[in-house]
């Protein structure tokens, strides 16, 4: 199944919706381009409207990754390809959007109460598959052009 058929829904707590752009010749992607959160909706904008961005499309390609905490095959699909123009080369980018608690190791709770556990063991296992999914797109961008650019709330752009 493409992740193009997961709408976008109104329940999941984040700001979801369909982008329209203003500059369609741009996009490059498959249809219909999706945001999942108000910060994939701000790298739209800046895609969309920043002159020196040459292409760029939404959820892209799918990417293969091993899950170490289920042991099984996953599919990954990168937020974002993004090409920008930096003095005379193009440089192109896979673009992931996360929290930036989602990408640091999460501490113990000092108190072992069940919903304290409970929040460590969901920060956990998130974590550790977003560990793995970032592997796996470290290595597809090596042997395919692309740098990888991980965007959190503590970056320029959002």
């Amino acid at each position: 199944m493409s992740i193009k058929n997961i709408k976008p829904t109104h329940n999941s707590g984040f700001t979801q919706g369909y982008y329209n752009p203003v500059n369609p010749l741009k996009y490059v992607g498959p249809l219909p381009i999706i945001y999942r959160s108000s910060w994939e909706r701000k790298v739209m904008i800046f895609c969309d409207t920043n002159e020196r961005v040459t292409k760029w499309s939404s959820e892209p390609i799918s990417i293969k990754y091993f899950n170490v905490l289920d042991n099984k095959l996953h599919n990954y699909h990168p937020d974002y390809f993004i090409q920008i123009k930096r003095a005379d080369e193009l440089v192109n980018y896979l673009v992931e959007v996360k929290p930036k608690a989602q990408l640091k190791k999460p501490t113990e709770p000092k108190k072992k109460t069940k919903k304290a556990l409970e929040n460590y063991q969901w920060a956990y296992k998130t974590y550790v598959t977003n560990m793995c999914k970032i592997d796996a797109l470290k290595k597809y961008a090596e042997g395919n052009n692309y740098k990888v650019l991980l965007l959190t709330e503590d970056s320029k752009l959002l």
